[in-house]
């Protein structure tokens, strides 16, 4: 990776439930939101793929912003939570994307619980559509796009005092959209444009 790149990391983690698609599902989604990151801005993105692990702290520091996404329910280590919560304390940013399954939100669920147990007094909360997450370089007055599944909402988790999003967990698999496989053209634009969003907003604070 050369200086001065963003880079885009997947989190491999422990996914317990025996669904189909695991923290490493989809990966031609990621190849088209870096490719498409290029192409709709200025940014110096690297096309390479990488894989963060949370045991493995001082090199997922190297990597402050970190995707993440699975169907289902998955366990942390107390070391992984730790690892976790130190990384997101030092402006490290998670995306946490449901990739759903048989319509279901157990992904999102599972990760706004670990959060919960890791920030007990700071619990996940709506992002308010009026948020500059949802309008930072493209517009969406309703709040995140949603493809399929239970339509919670974005959620973040906002950092005491200044207010910044520290992780922002995403219920309608975004990451199915930048796949491009499965919606009209307009429905999976709207996806990665979302995902643009979101790394811009990361970049911005």
């Amino acid at each position: 990776v050369k200086t001065g790149q963003f880079v885009f990391p997947r989190l491999r983690f422990d996914v317990t439930d025996n669904t189909p698609d695991r923290w490493n599902a989809g990966p031609i989604g990621d190849v088209n939101l870096r490719r498409q990151l290029a192409a709709l801005t200025n940014i110096n993105v690297s096309q390479e793929p990488r894989v963060v692990t949370l045991a493995d702290f001082d090199d997922m520091v190297k990597n402050p912003f970190v995707f993440m996404t699975s169907e289902g329910h998955f366990n942390l280590t107390e070391v992984e939570q730790k690892n976790m919560r130190e990384f997101l304390e030092r402006g490290g940013f998670i995306h946490a994307d449901d990739c759903v399954y048989q319509g279901q939100d157990r992904f999102f669920r599972q990760y706004n619980d670990w959060m919960a147990r890791m920030f007990p007094d700071n619990p996940m909360r709506k992002i308010p559509h009026d948020h500059e997450i949802f309008h930072i370089y493209f517009d969406f007055p309703d709040g995140c796009p949603h493809m399929q599944g239970v339509n919670h909402g974005a959620y973040g988790l906002f950092e005491p005092g200044t207010g910044r999003i520290m992780t922002i967990s995403t219920p309608g698999d975004l990451h199915c959209g930048w796949m491009c496989r499965f919606w009209a053209p307009e429905k999976n634009l709207a996806a990665i444009k979302m995902g643009i969003n979101i790394i811009i907003y990361f970049l911005s604070h």
